[in-house]
């Protein structure tokens, strides 16, 4: 074989000719004769190249491995084994052995650990891996190995508070502990002091800050009526939106008329959003957001409003000692509960509301009548389902042997972890999962929901927008309540809808439950025309009602404010 010329090839990488580099790698060198930087390189530009085959994919992975081994844990080692994770993530579904490549990153991350157990960059890929692997407690045990390097930061300490909300064992104690120490992080910018509200005002201005007014986005349904019911009130209302100029749609278009004022903020910096606000006297700031990933939390740790309240978007608290109260109600948090970090006022009936869905409702009866098998069905986030969700549903199929389940998620990467999870416990078949494709398309998003007898809840991270979808459907939903505010909402939907019984407290009892009904399927039908006939006069679908409550509670919160 002839030598590679590297100069030559770091030429072709700057103007990236990365065909031209593999074929003069493959010409010129064998398999046993490259080094472990050529393996790497190698691996690199066939991933790179426009138009790559699954072939291609297939090769460049295992280069990363090659690369991997050779290196005896060098830096090279270092950089193949990120190579891996990223390449296994940004060909999620069309890797056809998607999971056995996460499986070969997660062999070579846990050998890693012995060189680089204190290295950022290593430890970063750990947490994108075990979240691909949905295997929450080994992305938790990352983070926290890279928050004792001292690398606390605002995106870190989200993910890391966020991330507890999928697992059962988080103390809530310690959950206000850490919210403490995180909330040390952000920053405070130059501001004019903040009087109290004047109460006298004919107009009290409030501001819904968030980055989420677009297209298919849960918080879009829930706050639209709400929005149009201020009108008639003494609120003014004002859409301060975070979405950057290049992300706006139709859905954004209609929000910016819905509002009394709208204002474009994302392409402004933090400073400049103090002074906005500020200068607008916004008297009610109401984050919509929370610690999810587009937050910008870091505007309310400076005092811009004398009211600020964190509300929708983030059940649960951030933990800020400047927001000043979490909306929730009285099913979702208990009284003795002051674990929060944050005060909490509580609704009397329901934390949100929805109008339902501008399409005509319809009465279906069991598809298990046609089908002569029972279907049950989750839409939630992949995320939210760890493994003792998936332990739990296994257990149900397996006792309910003419059955089987429906999943639906845009986290498509983690599709066949699922699978084969099903799959290793013998129900093979058991198990759909729909494309996402179809949610561009709502009312075919929504008529899903005839394909299902009795949803499942996840926990201890519920579904909401998904709950609510599948009562105006007239699907009943097994839930499991939970120890905190995210991990009730399904248990306060439910209760709302005047179906009690579909709440459990333990796994067995979800499985009871589950079980029960499939057996029972005219219960299950008489619970479906109740909701068909009852539900949209339930608290769940009557925005009037939530409206009056939610001007009674920012009345009660401003005083209270005014007061201290």
């Amino acid at each position: 074989m002839s030598e590679v010329n590297l100069s030559k090839l770091k030429k072709l990488f700057q103007e990236k000719k990365y065909s031209e580099i593999v074929m003069d790698i493959e010409l010129k060198t064998t398999e046993n004769d490259r080094s472990p930087a050529l393996h790497n390189l190698l691996g690199v530009c066939r991933a790179s190249q426009k138009g790559k085959s699954d072939r291609d994919v297939k090769h460049a992975l295992n280069d990363f491995e090659a690369a991997f081994n050779k290196d005896n844990l060098g830096e090279i080692s270092l950089e193949s084994l990120c190579n891996h994770i990223r390449l296994c993530a940004e060909m999620g579904r069309k890797d056809s052995d998607l999971v056995n490549n996460l499986l070969v990153s997660e062999k070579m991350f846990l050998k890693a650990e012995k060189k680089f157990s204190e290295n950022e960059r290593y430890l970063a890929h750990g947490i994108d891996l075990y979240k691909y692997l949905l295997k929450h407690k080994e992305r938790i045990s990352v983070i926290e190995k890279i928050l004792k390097l001292g690398k606390l930061n605002k995106v870190l300490g989200s993910v890391y508070i966020t991330s507890q909300m999928y697992l059962d064992n988080w103390n809530q104690k310690n959950f206000k502990e850490f919210q403490k120490k995180f909330s040390q992080i952000f920053g405070v910018f130059d501001a004019k002091k903040i009087s109290k509200i004047d109460t006298n005002k004919k107009k009290v201005k409030i501001g819904f800050f968030s980055p989420d007014y677009r297209q298919y986005h849960s918080i879009t349904y829930f706050i639209k009526d709400l929005i149009k019911d201020l009108k008639q009130t003494k609120f003014e209302t004002h859409g301060l939106s975070l979405l950057k100029s290049n992300e706006h749609d139709e859905t954004t278009k209609y929000f910016s008329e819905l509002f009394d004022h709208w204002i474009d903020l994302g392409d402004k910096s933090d400073q400049e959003i103090v002074n906005v606000i500020q200068n607008q006297d916004i008297d009610i700031l109401i984050d919509l957001t929370g610690l999810w990933s587009s937050n910008r939390l870091n505007i309310f740790n400076t005092r811009v409003c004398p009211l600020q309240i964190s509300w929708l978007g983030f059940n649960n608290s951030s933990g800020l000692k400047e927001i000043d109260f979490i909306l929730a109600d009285t099913k979702s948090i208990r009284d003795e509960e002051n674990d929060y970090g944050t005060k909490i006022y509580k609704l009397p009936k329901i934390w949100n509301s929805h109008s339902g869905f501008k399409y005509k409702r319809v009465f279906n009866e069991l598809p298990f009548k046609k089908n002569n098998f029972f279907t049950f069905g989750s839409f939630n986030n992949f995320m939210k389902i760890n493994n003792e969700v998936l332990n739990t549903w296994i257990s149900i199929l397996k006792k309910i042997k003419n059955s089987k389940l429906i999943l639906k998620s845009s986290l498509y990467i983690c599709e066949d972890v699922i699978k084969k999870k099903f799959e290793a416990e013998g129900l093979i078949g058991s198990i759909e999962i729909l494309k996402k494709t179809t949610r561009n398309d709502f009312l075919s998003h929504l008529n899903l929901y005839d394909k299902i007898d009795l949803c499942l809840d996840t926990f201890p991270f519920n579904g909401v927008t998904t709950t609510f979808e599948a009562l105006w459907k007239n699907v009943p939903v097994i839930t499991k309540s939970g120890y905190n505010f995210n991990s009730r909402c399904g248990e306060s939907i439910l209760k709302n809808a005047q179906i009690e019984n579909f709440v459990a407290t333990s796994n067995d009892e979800y499985i009871k439950k589950a079980i029960f009904f499939a057996n029972n399927t005219s219960e299950l039908e008489n619970t479906r025309k109740k909701l068909f006939e009852k539900i949209l006069h339930t608290p769940l679908f009557n925005t009037v009602e939530f409206s009056n409550d939610f001007c009674g509670a920012l009345d009660k919160m401003f005083r209270s404010v005014n007061e201290n």
